[in-house]
């Protein structure tokens, strides 16, 4: 029911309405006993007939009775007006944390202040045995003092009830909360709570964790294209390191994240209260520390020791087991350039400046920086410049130019001026550290040679000669000039990446790197006699750390020192001085890329997109003018779309939640897309300029991918809820909702004569069903090395389909096209592949043009920026 304003509900006058949710609507209204202004959540008399959804509101309502804090909403009263049962609670003012994080990452004090004020509501709600289990910023409130406060207990669960005490007559959830029903909301739920688990208050603790993640760094720690990916990465990923994106956080505040984070329940905080007691350490604003901290006073020597030390002391206790020794002054770690395109970083021999390529313009060229006041200045032309190495001198850098075949090694003053080829076909080279050779690496048809050379090109020499399918890079000399070290292998799960050494007469060849096959490799820097390198994330099951990892390692020693934790892997890194480290820090995103859809290899195309964002789920206009796609550029995924001609961008969907799976109405003048803002995926629609939003769901757990029919009567949209999963319609005002086909299904595409529908099968294949009875046809792929791994749509024609396939001989992925026809489905004609996209990058999702002629891509790519890490132990000097 809708209250107006004026009415009555119980003794308690309707001022207004407040909002509206899952769980009913809220309205301001005034208590005229007390004289005080409170809120009233009222339970629909349409939907207190369910028994479930009735039991969950008494139970939050009870839940929430017992409990006295600050930090948690406070409950007045319980009624019913006329069928309709509501509850009384203390009216805020302010905003939630979502609409907080809307601005994007907090700073690291703000944080430590919400995180403590919501460790201190947990820990009184757990004390009473109280859990609530569905910990996310929607249920957070800041108000305008500061003061945060815990809302909804509506899943919240009484696990116990005190000793000694009376009982609080709240029962123990049964329907719905038992073991192997999955409660909560998605991208914040524990582990246990995805395997349908019973939960405990280690269970919020771990929502309390992503949250605390979210704060720091902007970003979720959990999310996926899918309700299935999410769960996934909850299950088996670790979010990125926080100090990717924050260089501020204090390390031990990172390892409080973490270890909220664990996927085991045993191995995290086992209680709000330890939290709370760590975080208060960390921020030195407890309460007692602060009466106790006199102001003003000037603290000599010997009293200062003593605070440190007991400031030491405090935090051990409170960390604990977290971490292991530390230095006093970590590594302090910034970023030098911002673009999102800069790599290969080389330091000069006084370490003052930089020299590094960047495509940031649209072609590449070498640049150099200063250190110290931050200049930057071209110093090539480029288009294809890379690897600048320095001179031991500091006089000349030298490069690799790339052409149409191959690539070229070329010298130019630091002055600036003619660039001059000394070395042809050759894609990498070094200086030796006297500067009378220089190393390089080229390119046969019979595999891959190492040579060495004088500067100015002449008597060149191969000492060494790999076979066909084995890779190296990054060349470097040892200081002592009698060999090069060259990194074998990208780095991958079945050939891990090593370390090759060269002697410079070519007649000794070993490996000497790293001590653990993991990921990836950057280049060799040295450290007197000692190299230093970064090993990417680990790609083995048997170490699940997600972090990169700075290396110091005598050459050939079994053991390597770890120096920090940084990015999740590099291409390259360079000693600038004692404790000081530059290297790149290289970050997967998706960027969409527009080609001409053709047989056979595929053109260049153009860049729609491409910076730190990730733009995903591309789709055309009807007019095949425009673009609509999700992106993250702003924090949260929502809804932009691109002008072709002019390339403008503007986002039309832009609210506290995530947005996902765009598609414009046959007409072009509605948008489709998925939205979490009510707290989990709903099917909504808006103008094409997303004005006049409009849910047009009522799942309840996640409608997905939403997709109109030609004559716009009915929109088809997924659902991941487990008591009613499958393809569904509804017409566009949200009436009629019918199931079409049952099952655990994602990404549903209309026939263009709207007679069939596609969806795929997590982790399976695609199939075809005809909306008008039903009937599901399989869509066989002939080749065997060939698997559909993703989105899949229709060409105009309605004869073909396109999908995205992985190829198991290469493990790439790229669009591929083959006939379909509800006649041949079932048999094996014209199943084999007609026509094959491969893209430079794997392909996560794609769009293809009304007229059939053009794709837009969205590819996985990198962002990369050079930073700078000083104070690191352990680093002397260079070579």
């Amino acid at each position: 029911m809708t209250l107006a304003a004026g009415s009555r509900l119980g003794p308690y006058e309707i001022l207004g309405q407040i909002g509206a949710g899952g769980m009913g609507e809220v309205y301001r209204a005034k208590d005229p006993r007390l004289s005080r202004e409170v809120a009233i959540k009222v339970l629909p008399a349409s939907i207190s007939q369910d028994a479930d959804r009735l039991r969950r509101f008494e139970q939050e309502a009870k839940a929430a009775g017992v409990l006295n804090h600050p930090n948690i909403t406070a409950v007045y009263d319980i009624g019913s007006h006329d069928g309709a049962p509501y509850v009384v609670q203390e009216l805020l003012e302010g905003e939630t944390l979502r609409s907080v994080l809307a601005g994007g990452r907090l700073s690291p004090r703000k944080t430590t202040d919400y995180a403590t004020q919501i460790s201190h509501g947990l820990a009184a709600a757990h004390e009473k045995g109280i859990i609530h289990r569905d910990l996310k910023p929607e249920n957070l409130f800041v108000t305008k003092d500061g003061r945060l406060k815990i809302l909804d207990f509506g899943l919240a669960k009484l696990t116990h009830q005190e000793e000694g005490s009376r009982a609080t007559n709240l029962p123990t959830a049964t329907a719905g909360t038992e073991p192997g029903v999955v409660m909560g909301t998605l991208g914040y739920m524990s582990p246990e709570q995805v395997r349908g688990k019973p939960a405990d208050a280690r269970s919020d603790i771990f929502s309390f964790g992503a949250i605390l993640y979210e704060m720091l760094s902007g970003n979720r720690a959990f999310r996926g294209d899918s309700a299935a990916d999410t769960m996934s990465a909850i299950l088996k990923e670790d979010p990125p390191d926080l100090s990717v994106t924050n260089q501020s956080i204090n390390p031990g505040l990172e390892k409080v994240v973490r270890h909220c984070l664990e996927k085991n329940p045993e191995q995290r905080f086992h209680s709000a209260h330890d939290i709370a007691f760590a975080l208060d350490a960390l921020s030195g604003t407890s309460g007692q520390a602060a009466a106790l901290a006199p102001p003003r006073r000037a603290i000599g020597r010997p009293a200062l020791a003593a605070l440190l030390a007991v400031s030491a002391l405090i935090a051990g206790l409170a960390i604990g087991r977290l971490t292991s020794p530390a230095p006093a002054e970590p590594p302090e770690i910034r970023p030098l350039t911002f673009s999102g395109h800069d790599q290969n970083p080389a330091a000069s021999p006084d370490g003052k400046t930089i020299a590094f390529d960047s495509n940031r313009d649209g072609r590449s060229r070498i640049w150099l920086k200063q250190i110290a006041g931050g200049g930057e200045v071209a110093l090539t032309e480029g288009p294809a410049d890379e690897q600048p190495r320095f001179s031991p001198d500091g006089a000349n850098v030298l490069f690799v130019r790339f052409g149409a075949n191959a690539g070229s090694l070329y010298r130019v003053p630091t002055v600036g001026g003619e660039p001059r080829r000394v070395i042809a076909d050759a894609y990498a080279g070094d200086w030796s550290p006297d500067g009378s050779r220089i190393a390089f690496l080229r390119k046969t048809s019979k595999g891959i040679q190492v040579g060495v050379a004088a500067p100015d090109g002449g008597g060149a020499r191969v000492i060494a000669e790999y076979p066909n399918g084995f890779s190296l890079r990054h060349p470097r000399w040892t200081p002592d000039g009698r060999a090069i070290l060259a990194v074998q292998g990208p780095g991958s799960a079945t050939v891990p990446g090593t370390i090759q050494r060269i002697s410079a007469d070519g007649r000794e060849r070993s490996v000497i790197g790293p001590p653990q096959p993991r990921g990836s490799l950057s280049s060799v820097a040295w450290s007197d006699d000692r190299m230093v390198y970064m090993q990417g994330a680990a790609v083995t099951s048997a170490d699940r750390s997600v972090t990169g990892r700075i290396l110091l390692q005598k050459p050939g020693d079994r053991h390597a020192e770890t120096l920090l934790h940084v990015a999740n892997s590099a291409r390259t890194l360079d000693v600038l001085g004692p404790g000081r480290l530059v290297f790149d820090a290289r970050l997967q995103n998706q960027t969409l890329r527009e080609a001409r859809l053709q047989s056979g290899a595929a053109p260049p195309g153009r860049w729609i997109s491409r910076g730190k964002s990730s733009d995903r789920q591309p789709a055309y206009s009807p007019d095949g003018e425009r673009i609509v796609f999700a992106s993250d550029r702003y924090g949260n995924f929502d809804i932009w779309e691109v002008t072709l001609k002019t390339g403008t961008e503007r986002r039309l969907i832009d609210d506290p939640g995530e947005d996902w799976d765009p598609a414009y109405s046959p007409d072009g003048r509605q948008l489709l897309w998925s939205s979490n803002r009510s707290g989990h995926f709903e099917a909504w629609i808006a103008n094409a300029d997303g004005s006049e939003p409009r849910v047009l769901t009522r799942d309840g757990v996640d409608a997905e991918n939403p997709a109109m029919t030609p004559d716009g009567k009915w929109v088809l949209y997924a659902s991941a809820n487990p008591a009613r999963g499958g393809l569904w319609k509804v017409h566009p005002d949200g009436s009629g909702d019918t199931r079409v086909v049952a099952g655990d299904l994602i990404h549903p595409e209309i026939s263009p004569d709207g007679r069939l529908a596609l969806y795929h099968l997590p982790f399976e294949s695609t199939h075809v069903v005809r909306l008008e009875d039903g009937k599901v046809f399989p869509f066989r792929i002939d080749l065997k090395s060939l698997r559909s791994i993703g989105r899949a749509r229709w060409l105009p024609d309605g004869k073909r389909i396109a999908f995205v396939g992985n190829d198991a001989t290469d493990s790439t992925a790229g669009v591929y096209i083959q006939d379909f026809s509800e006649e041949l489905a079932d048999t094996s004609a014209s199943r084999r592949p007609l026509a094959g996209f491969d893209a430079d990058h794997p392909t996560e999702s794609f769009g293809i043009s009304p007229d059939g002629s053009r794709i837009v891509l969205s590819e996985l790519d990198w962002a990369s920026d050079i930073l700078i890490a000083e104070g690191v132990r352990g680093i002397t000097k260079a070579r």
